[in-house]
């Protein structure tokens, strides 16, 4: 299956459900992907600041910029392009379990579900042991419920 169907956009289309016990299960890979993404967004976010440090300085004239600074805005623009290529790969890696990012930063994943009959989304966030919280699909992360102990099995 290819990325995640977003349901509000596209109620008929098929999506895979999980249960609470499948959501679990895939909560150690979801830990093992935050952890390698750690250190690439970190990297971005110097990478960021720098490159804004170059065009701060230099401005327009960065074409006449001595050579080893162009060399190393260059090399730098290349490094953010590659990094930003791998962080997507995670993501994609991600999405490609049927399971939703909704905050990148704050490690948030929805699990498209059915709870109490509806459809809803089983969210976990990263640092949590399990998937013990749901929520509609309009209430987000600030609507989350615990989930009841007979759903979660």
């Amino acid at each position: 299956m290819g990325g995640p169907t977003d349901l509000r956009m596209h109620p008929d289309a098929p999506v895979r459900l999980f249960t609470v016990d499948e959501s679990n299960a895939l909560v150690p890979l979801l830990d093992e992907v935050f952890r390698r993404l750690d250190p690439k967004l970190a990297r971005l976010r110097e990478l960021k600041e720098l490159v804004e440090d170059a065009e701060a300085y230099w401005g327009d004239g960065l074409a006449s910029a001595p050579a080893d600074d162009r060399e190393r805005y260059s090399g730098m623009l290349q490094e953010q392009a590659d990094l930003e290529r791998s962080v997507q790969g995670d993501i994609d890696e991600v999405r490609s379990l049927g399971c939703e990012f909704k905050d990148l930063q704050r490690g948030l994943i929805d699990f498209p579900a059915r709870v109490d009959g509806e459809i809803a989304y089983l969210c976990w966030q990263r640092g949590e042991e399990r998937v013990g919280w749901w929520h509609t699909l309009e209430g987000g992360f600030a609507g989350r419920k615990a989930l009841r102990a007979e759903a979660e099995h």
